[in-house]
Order: C-alpha cells, then sequence, then structure tokens
C-alpha cells in the first residue's frame, strides 16, 4: 500500500512524494522508508498525524542504528492515504545515550521573522517541543515499537537514493 504525502518545508521547494507504507498503525501512524539525498543514511520514519510529529529511526546503509530524527509538523489527512504535512522546521535528534540535540532554531527564527509561519503554527511549534523533550527526559518519547523497529531490506531501486516525487 502506498502512501501520498505533500511536505511543505519554508526553506526548500515543496514535494508530494509516493512512497510505501511499511508499518500501518492506522491513518494517524504509519511508517516509510528512504534514503536520505545523500545515499548514505536510511530514515524508516514514522508518521504521529495527530501528534504532530515524526519519528525517524536513522541506520547506516549497513542497517546499523545511528539515532532518531524528529521533525515537528503540522499534518492534515486530506483523502484516503493522502496527506500534507507543513514542517514547522524546529527538529530533535535523539542519541543511542538518550543524550539530545535541537536543531534548525536559526531556520524557524528567520521564517517567524519573515511572517511565514502563522502564530498558532509558531505556538503548535513550540510546544510540541516542549512535550517532546519532557517525554524524552522521563525515557518515554520513542515508542517500544519504533526502538525495536528494524531498518527493511533495501531492493535495487532503493540503493540509490530516490523518492517520487509528483511535482
Amino acid at each position: 500500500m502506498n502512501v501520498v504525502i505533500k511536505k511543505i518545508k519554508f526553506t526548500t521547494i515543496n514535494k508530494t512524494y509516493t512512497e510505501l507504507v511499511r508499518d500501518w498503525r492506522g491513518r494517524h501512524c504509519f511508517s516509510t522508508q528512504y534514503a536520505n539525498p545523500d545515499g548514505k543514511r536510511i530514515f524508516l520514519t514514522y508518521y504521529f498525524v495527530r501528534k504532530g510529529y515524526t519519528i525517524s529511526k536513522v541506520f547506516n546503509r549497513n542497517g546499523e542504528f545511528l539515532y532518531y530524527y524528529c521533525d515537528i509538523m503540522e499534518m492534515h489527512q486530506i483523502g484516503r492515504l493522502r496527506y500534507i504535512m507543513v514542517d514547522l522546521l524546529l527538529d530533535l535528534i535523539i542519541y543511542p545515550d538518550d543524550r539530545y540535540h535541537l536543531i534548525d532554531i536559526d531556520e524557524f527564527a528567520d521564517t517567524v521573522d519573515k511572517g511565514q509561519l502563522k502564530k498558532r503554527q509558531q505556538v503548535h511549534a513550540l510546544r510540541t517541543l516542549d512535550q517532546m523533550i519532557r517525554l524524552q527526559l522521563n525515557k518515554k518519547f520513542i515508542p517500544a515499537f519504533i526502538q525495536e523497529a528494524k531498518m527493511f531490506p533495501l531492493n535495487e531501486s532503493q540503493r540509490a537514493p530516490k523518492r517520487k516525487s509528483l511535482d
């Protein structure tokens, strides 16, 4: 089963992707897997539609776990297996030893300064980030099913970094 995701990011061109669903936990939680454009990392991304964030379990090309990459998003289902996701720029990296690193604060600030993010989006991003950090401090942020998830084997078409763009 495939899912169509239109990702809107204020710092790059908007893209629409069709991706294979790897783990279906209902229309409000599912995962896809794709190679990062650098070709060195594989992202197994879980979309938590109602919670407003994604958690990607990042692997090297040999399937070894590296870290979690968490994006704060504004997500809406617009049809059967069709979603719009607005990247709200704040990202949290969580390392295997439970340390975390907040990144892209400068991009968030620039976007706010330019008036590109609505007040409700700014508030959502900050409140979601606060919730994510609080859960991480209590070691309750990354669900067990993600902690246990393994990278899916790469087939020939996945060996080169590729996401099918519909734009």
